[in-house]
C-alpha cells in the first residue's frame, strides 16, 4: 500500500482489467482477480480454551494446560470443570470476518455443527469419557478446507463414580439385600396386613368419591324440579283459580322427571342383585322402533334437527321385552338430541345378521348423530355409573351419569353388546353407539297384538312453554314503570316459576350466561337473577364479566341456584353476588331480597344525587355547599368520571348527549339506563345540573356578571340562561346572588 490515504475521485479502471487508485504517496495499481484468490485453503487452530468461562492459561491453578494450546493435543478436565468453551480460528485474512466454521465432538455430536461465522463452540456438563473435537474452517469464498484442527478431552468422573466406589456400593447392596432376607420371613405378614389395609383405605375412598359425585349429582337433579313442585303448589294453593291449570301442568311433568330418576336408580339396584327379569312379548321390533323414532320427531323439529330412519327390512317378527328395548332407546336418543346441535341430524338404522340357527337372528341397531362428539380418552368411561363427560357449570345438558350405564346393563341383560365409536379431534364431528341383540323369531301368525308405549318425555312441553314464556316476559309490562330484572335460567319451567313470582316487575329473559351478559349490557337493568350451572358461561363468570364491565358494575345481582354447598356461596359472593339463594328457595325470601335491593340501590342513587346536587324532590338543592360538588372521594366513579366529561366540555355550546356517549363509549339508551339507575336524572338533565351547580360557584364572585357566567358554563344565550336557572332553582341568577 503506497499509503492509509487515497485522494477524492483519483481512481481508474484499466482496459485489461486492473483497478488504479491515487493517494498521498503515490499509487496501488491491482487486479481483483488475482487478490480474491478462490483455491487457497487456510489452516485451522484452536486459539483459546476457557472454563468454567474463564480464560485457560498454561500451567496455572486449573491444571488443564500443561503448554500453549497450540502445542497441546490433549486436555483432562474434573467433573467440577462442567462448562467447557473452545475459540478457533481460520488463518484466511481476505476477509476474516466471512470465513466459516463447522464442528464435532465426537461421542457427542452425531454429525458436524455448523456455527457459520462464529469461533467458538461450548459444551455444559459432559459425562465422563474420552472425547475428540474437530473443527475445519472455509476461507472467506467459502471453500472448506481439508485441514482439521483436533484436540482429545478427557473428563473424569467423580469419586463416587470411580471403580472403587462401585465395589463400596456391591458390598454395601450385598449387606443390604443379606438384612432384607434376613428379615422377609417376619415381615410378611405385617407387609400383607398393610397391603390389606391399603386396598381397603382405597376402596373405600373410592367408594366415598362415588358416593360424593352421586350426591352432588342427584342433590342437583332433583332441586330444580323440586324448585318448580314446591312454588307452583304454593301458588295454586294460594290462588287456585289463577295458577291451576299451568301450575298442575309442571307438578305433574316435573314430578315425572323425579319419578324417572328414582326408577332408573331402581332398575340399577335390580339388575346389580340379577332380580330384573325379561318381559318378552312377541311383535314386529320393526314397527315398534319406527314408532318409537316418529314419537321423537316432534321434539326434534322443535330444536331444529331431524331424526332419520333406515330399515334393511319392512318388517321382523320376534320376541322382545319392549318395557327394556324402550329404556334403551329413548336414553340414547336423549343423549343424541342433547349433544347435537341444531340444524344437526340423528340417523337410526336397523339391520339383521342371520344365526346359524334359522329360529336365532340378530338385531344390529346403530344410533348416529352429528353432535360435538366424544374425546377419545374418555370413551372407555362413558358407561360407568354417574360418570359425565362434562361436570363444569358450563355443560350444556342436565344428568346424573345413570342413563348410558343402565343402558349397557339392559343390553347385557338381552345377551347383547354395545359399543361407541367417535372420531378424534379435528375429524368430523359426531357419535354412534352400536347394539347388537341376538333375537328369536318368530311366526307372523302367532304375533301378539303389541300395545306400544308412548315417549313420556317432557321436553317438548318445555321447549314450547320456553318459546312462549320469552314472548310473555317481553311483552308484559312494556312501558311501566317497574323495576327491569334480567332473569338468566336455561331450565324453562323455572323460568316460568319465577316470572310467575314476580308479576309486579319488568322481566327480561336470558338462556345461558352468555345470552345473559349481552342482554344486560344492551338493556342495563335493575338486577339481575342468574343460576350458576348453565350452558357457555357459567353464573359466576357472567357475574364477575358484569362487575368488570362499566355498564353493568352498579346491578344488583342475585344468584338463585341448586349448587348449595358453602364453597360456591363463598365464590358467588367472591365474584360479586349480592344474595346467594338456595332451590328450592322460598317466594317471599326472594321478594324481599328483591325490594331490599332496589331498595338499597335507591338509597345510593338519592346519595349520588345529592353529591352532583339533586334535593330529593329531582331539583338543584339551592342551599347545598357548592362544596360537596367538587368532593371526589365520595362520589361514584362513573359518576365522577361522566361530571368531569362535561366540565370539560363548558365552553362547547353546541355539547350534547350525543357527544356525551362518544366520550364516555356508551351507547345513548346505556348511558341512560346507568345514569338513572345512579343517580335518578337522565343524561340531558345531569347536563344541566352540571352547568347551573358551576354558575352557582361563579355566581358568588359578584365581579362576573351574569352574561359572562353564562357563556363559562356553556350557554350563548344569557336569556336561555336565566330561564333555565330560575326554572331549576326558584330564584332568577340575579336574585340568588343577592340571597347570598
Amino acid at each position: 500500500m503506497q499509503d492509509n490515504e487515497f485522494n477524492t475521485n483519483a481512481y481508474k479502471k484499466m482496459p485489461n482489467g486492473n483497478l488504479a487508485f491515487g493517494g498521498v504517496n503515490g499509487l496501488n495499481i491491482f487486479n481483483p482477480k488475482e487478490i480474491l484468490a478462490k483455491n487457497y485453503k487456510p489452516p485451522v487452530f484452536i486459539t483459546n480454551i476457557l472454563v468454567g468461562n474463564l480464560p485457560v492459561l498454561p500451567n496455572d491453578k486449573t491444571g488443564v494446560l500443561k503448554n500453549s494450546i497450540e502445542q497441546t493435543s490433549s486436555i483432562t478436565l474434573n467433573h467440577l470443570q462442567d462448562i467447557l468453551t473452545l475459540e478457533f480460528s481460520s488463518l484466511d485474512f481476505t476477509a476474516p470476518a466471512q470465513n466459516k466454521y463447522r464442528y464435532q465432538l465426537v461421542g457427542i455430536d452425531k454429525n458436524w455443527v455448523e456455527s457459520g461465522t462464529r469461533r467458538s463452540a461450548t459444551y455444559l456438563h459432559l459425562p465422563p469419557g474420552s472425547y475428540v473435537f474437530k473443527v475445519q474452517g472455509s476461507n472467506s469464498q467459502g471453500v472448506w478446507s481439508d485441514k482439521i484442527a483436533e484436540l482429545n478431552i478427557i473428563v473424569k468422573p467423580p469419586w463416587w463414580r470411580t471403580w472403587w466406589a462401585y465395589l463400596t456400593y456391591l458390598l454395601l447392596i450385598g449387606f443390604a439385600v443379606r438384612t432384607y432376607f434376613k428379615f422377609r420371613i417376619n415381615k410378611a405378614k405385617l407387609q400383607s396386613q398393610l397391603h390389606f389395609e391399603q386396598q381397603e383405605a382405597k376402596r373405600v375412598k373410592e367408594l366415598d368419591t362415588v358416593k360424593t359425585q352421586l350426591y352432588a349429582n342427584i342433590t342437583h337433579e332433583f332441586r330444580t324440579p323440586l324448585t318448580v313442585i314446591l312454588g307452583m303448589a304454593n301458588q295454586v294453593k294460594n290462588d287456585p283459580e289463577k295458577h291451576l291449570r299451568t301450575g298442575v301442568d309442571m307438578i305433574v311433568r316435573n314430578g315425572e322427571n323425579l319419578l324417572n330418576l328414582v326408577n332408573e336408580m331402581l332398575d340399577l339396584s335390580k339388575l346389580e342383585d340379577g332380580k330384573m327379569t325379561l318381559n318378552l312379548i312377541t311383535g314386529d321390533i320393526v314397527a315398534f322402533l319406527r314408532y318409537i323414532v316418529e314419537s321423537f320427531q316432534s321434539l326434534a323439529a322443535s330444536q331444529q334437527k331431524q331424526f332419520h330412519f333406515l330399515a334393511d327390512t319392512d318388517e321382523l317378527t320376534v320376541a322382545f321385552d319392549a318395557e327394556k328395548i324402550r329404556q334403551i332407546i329413548t336414553n340414547l336418543f336423549s343423549n343424541a338430541l342433547k349433544f347435537t346441535p341444531a340444524s344437526g341430524n340423528v340417523y337410526v338404522s336397523i339391520s339383521q345378521q342371520a344365526a346359524a340357527n334359522n329360529d336365532q337372528t340378530t338385531l344390529v341397531l346403530k344410533v348416529k348423530d352429528t353432535g360435538i362428539g366424544i374425546p377419545e380418552n374418555q370413551i372407555p368411561h362413558i358407561f360407568d355409573r354417574f360418570y359425565q363427560l362434562d361436570n363444569s357449570h358450563t355443560r350444556k345438558a342436565e344428568g346424573t351419569g345413570i342413563g348410558l350405564s343402565l343402558t349397557r346393563e339392559l343390553v347385557k341383560l338381552m345377551n347383547g353388546t354395545i359399543a361407541v365409536k367417535s372420531p378424534p379431534v379435528g375429524a368430523t364431528k359426531g357419535t354412534e353407539f352400536i347394539i347388537t341383540i341376538p333375537l328369536t323369531k318368530v311366526n307372523p301368525a302367532d304375533a301378539e297384538n303389541l300395545v306400544i308405549p308412548a315417549y313420556k318425555g317432557n321436553s317438548m312441553t318445555v321447549m314450547t312453554e320456553e318459546k312462549s314464556m320469552t314472548r310473555l316476559i317481553h311483552s308484559e309490562n312494556t312501558g311501566s314503570t317497574n323495576p327491569l330484572i334480567l332473569l338468566v335460567e336455561d331450565n324453562a319451567d323455572v323460568v316460568a316459576y319465577t316470572a310467575s313470582c314476580l308479576p309486579d316487575y319488568k322481566l327480561a329473559v336470558g338462556k345461558d350466561g352468555r345470552e345473559g351478559f349481552d342482554i344486560a349490557i344492551d338493556i342495563i337493568p335493575d338486577l339481575v337473577i342468574t343460576d350458576v350451572m348453565m350452558p357457555f358461561v357459567d353464573g359466576f363468570e357472567m357475574c364477575r364479566k358484569l362487575r368488570e364491565d362499566e355498564r353493568t358494575s352498579h346491578i344488583p345481582i342475585i344468584m338463585l341456584t341448586a349448587k348449595a354447598d358453602m364453597q360456591s356461596k363463598l365464590e358467588g359472593i367472591e365474584k360479586g353476588a349480592d344474595a346467594y339463594l338456595e332451590k328450592p328457595f322460598h317466594k317471599e325470601e326472594l321478594l324481599l331480597r328483591i325490594r331490599k335491593l332496589l331498595e338499597l340501590r335507591k338509597s345510593l342513587q338519592q346519595y349520588y344525587s345529592r353529591q352532583i346536587g339533586i334535593s330529593d324532590n329531582g331539583r338543584i338543592s339551592a342551599n347545598q355547599e357548592v362544596k360537596l360538588v367538587t368532593e371526589e372521594k365520595t362520589e361514584h366513579e362513573f359518576v365522577k368520571k361522566v361530571r368531569e366529561v362535561v366540565e370539560a366540555n363548558f365552553t362547547n355550546y353546541e355539547f350534547s348527549v350525543e357527544q356525551l356517549c362518544k366520550l364516555i363509549f356508551m351507547s345513548h339508551s346505556q348511558l341512560h339506563r346507568k345514569l338513572e339507575a345512579l343517580t335518578g336524572c337522565s343524561p340531558n338533565k345531569f347536563i344541566r345540573i352540571v352547568r347551573l351547580n358551576k354558575a352557582k360557584e361563579l355566581l358568588v364572585n359578584p365581579s362576573l356578571s351574569i352574561a359572562a357566567i353564562a357563556l363559562d358554563c356553556g350557554y350563548n344565550d344569557p336569556g336561555y340562561f336565566a330561564r333555565i336557572f330560575k326554572q331549576e332553582m326558584g330564584k332568577t341568577p340575579q336574585e340568588w346572588r343577592s340571597d347570598k
